[in-house]
């Protein structure tokens, strides 16, 4: 090809653009790649590895790598116990599962979308909350876990459930004993009785059983649902309840 009577240079001819063109998007895009990659190498420098985790598992806590399960079987009369906290209808068609974790940030955004589907759907369910306190990512889970067990034996676990996540970022780690007062006076528990109760041996095995059965299901982390045995991982929005609870048998 010749322009004005000589041959054009290679970038003017519609292939040489062409290729030009690709040129500069594959720059643009390893110039995006790479500010990306450094913005990150940055943040896990300078410790800050957990919120950059947070912008991947913004809904759910993985507190349990590598967890599976033996067969994915659930064995409902296991998993859905009589002796752990419940709300709603007893003889419910669907009977909702949640392993919590008293420190859990997502577990208390699942808090009050738990409370719109109890109050839309309160005859419809059956919501059993057990425990799975992860100690190493949340210091402090474990005891409060005991506390709240020990809060059902006196019928005021869901008094004291509501305070404990209303004051998750304030808690002392360990509490000290005028905490356990406090709180117990709060939720208008017997303090005597509940200081008996926090140091035996009981609320220890309730809580160790219900993370002895969340590692046997599966569970890898907070919070996590079962609905009618079926898992569901992290913060449900309440849409999907809706659809779930909504298209379901009376």
């Amino acid at each position: 090809m010749e322009i004005n009577g000589r041959t054009g240079r290679w970038y003017q001819h519609w292939w040489g653009v062409v290729l030009l063109s690709f040129g500069i998007v594959v720059l643009l895009l390893v110039s995006v790649v790479g500010v990306l990659t450094g913005r990150y190498w940055w943040q896990l420098k300078q410790g800050k590895g957990t919120e950059l985790a947070k912008q991947f598992t913004g809904n759910f806590t993985a507190s349990l790598p590598g967890n599976r399960p033996g067969n994915g079987i659930i064995n409902r009369a296991a998993l859905e116990t009589a002796d752990d906290p419940w709300l709603g209808r007893q003889s419910a068609p669907i009977v909702i599962v949640e392993f919590i974790d008293f420190k859990c940030p997502n577990c208390k955004r699942a808090l009050p979308i738990m409370r719109q589907v109890l109050q839309k759907y309160g005859d419809k369910i059956r919501f059993i909350v057990r425990d799975l306190p992860v100690e190493s990512a949340h210091p402090g889970a474990t005891e409060l876990a005991e506390l709240a067990s020990c809060a059902l034996s006196q019928e005021r676990f869901w008094p004291l459930y509501e305070i404990l996540y209303a004051e998750q970022e304030i808690l002392p780690v360990p509490l000290a004993s005028e905490d356990i007062e406090r709180l117990a006076i709060r939720a208008d528990l017997n303090v005597t009785a509940l200081r008996n109760c926090f140091s035996s041996a009981m609320p220890q095995r309730e809580v160790q059983q219900d993370y002895l059965d969340a590692l046997h299901f599966g569970v890898q982390g907070t919070p996590t649902f079962f609905i009618n045995g079926h898992k569901v991982e992290g913060v449900v929005p309440f849409e999907t309840w809706e659809k779930i609870l909504s298209n379901s048998s009376q």
